[in-house]
């Protein structure tokens, strides 16, 4: 069941990330006209789009959490609103290793959302390198 719902959540992940990079493209200048302008605002806005999908999934946990039936965080989780942003942000850009630890089936989540956080900012990456590659072209 919690692989499922991992599963499902990353898939909402990818589709929800895939309008955030249309977005993107629709906001930057153009490459050719204005090309650092054209990199910085793509920056940003991935960064922007990679801090809400963060806070997504925190507020994911947290209902998880609430209702009780995925298991628990433990280790060094406080509770607190900012270790649920720390741990779906470590979890996300990185293959989850924190002082948190996650006991029951919330852990299937916890590892559906690496590999999501790996896919999509593999796929920010190569958007990024594609909008530097026209502005830098000579």
């Amino acid at each position: 069941m919690a692989f499922l719902l991992g599963f499902a959540l990353v898939s909402a992940l990818g589709i929800s990330h895939h309008y955030g990079l249309l977005a993107v493209r629709a906001v930057k200048p153009d490459s050719d006209s204005r090309a650092q302008a054209a990199i910085i605002v793509t920056f940003l806005g991935l960064l922007a789009l990679h801090s809400l999908e963060i806070l997504a999934f925190a507020a994911i946990y947290r209902a998880l959490l609430a209702w009780g039936a995925f298991g628990d965080l433990g280790g060094a989780y406080d509770e607190s609103w900012g270790g649920l942003i720390y741990f779906s942000g470590i979890n996300f850009a990185t293959l989850g290793y924190t002082q948190i630890e996650t006991s029951g089936p919330i852990r299937m989540i916890n590892m559906m959302q690496s590999l999501g956080g790996f896919m999509v900012l593999t796929w920010s990456a190569t958007f990024l390198y594609s909008v530097c590659e026209r502005a830098w072209r000579e």
